[in-house]
């Protein structure tokens, strides 16, 4: 009889052991600095082959068990390096301070220059320093907007049962971001077209400079306006333009260009 107890008793705590053992895998914490950003911040785990960037705030969530090698590396920040103990997988908020890096470039000589300083700045080139050439990991993955950074800090949550998820729904705060970062994606849209095409284009359909953020808003909430953005065709997008100018210019009552 007490045999069975106990094994009723080691059944009853097995799913919180699992629980405790899955928790382990994952290793939340923060990146702190003094002096610079820590927005951005690569985390990197070397043993998994496995990575993600740091929110607004610093913190950062990633796969780790103890024994594993973490890589912290960023621009601006000196890379620091740690191995997973155990101790640092039990502790609630694990912190790490990285210090400021002071890049020192390699000296640069430059030739043919003409003596007038507006010139030779425009010969000189840059372009191809970029975060891809200098060999930094996840170089080419997006850094997320201020928008949607905080909508994932407000929907995702450490714990048995998370609560910020369920508080930020309740006060409306996750529906506002949501609404704010559909917004923001659409403004997005709308500027995409605009760079496509110089302000000449749309003067020449009538549309004055300071009604071109007016007439797009107005295409964009017209049939089809999706669809052929979705083709990311140019030839497409200019016939849509001009059949929208049409009736964007009927639509005002006051003539849009004045006419001398």
């Amino acid at each position: 009889m007490q045999q069975s107890r106990k094994n009723k008793v080691l059944l009853l705590l097995l799913p919180f052991s699992l629980y405790g053992i899955h928790a382990q895998n994952r290793l939340k914490g923060k990146v702190e600095s003094s002096f610079s950003d820590v927005t951005g911040v690569h985390v990197i785990n070397k043993t998994q082959e496995s990575a993600t960037i740091t929110d607004a705030y610093g913190y950062f969530d990633i796969p780790a068990q103890e024994g594993d090698t973490l890589l912290f590396s960023a621009v601006q920040l000196r890379k620091e390096e740690i191995i997973v103990t155990a101790g640092i997988l039990q502790t609630p908020s694990f912190v790490i301070h990285l210090t400021e890096q002071v890049t020192e470039l390699d000296e640069v000589v430059l030739k043919n220059l003409t003596g007038n300083l507006d010139t030779d700045l425009r010969r000189i080139r840059t372009d191809s320093v970029t975060a891809i050439h200098m060999g930094l990991p996840n170089a080419t993955k997006r850094l997320p907007t201020q928008t949607e950074r905080r909508l994932n800090e407000a929907t995702t949550g450490g714990g048995f049962i998370p609560l910020n998820p369920i508080i930020n729904a309740i006060s409306g705060r996750t529906r506002m971001l949501k609404d704010r970062l559909q917004k923001e994606r659409e403004t997005a849209k709308l500027e995409k077209i605009r760079v496509s095409f110089n302000k000449d284009f749309f003067i020449s359909l009538g549309i004055p400079e300071e009604k071109i953020y007016d007439f797009l808003y107005f295409c964009s909430v017209q049939a089809g306006y999706n669809q052929i953005l979705g083709a990311d065709n140019n030839m497409l997008l200019q016939q849509f333009l001009q059949k929208q100018a049409e009736a964007y210019i009927k639509l005002n009552t006051s003539p849009l260009i004045s006419k001398d």
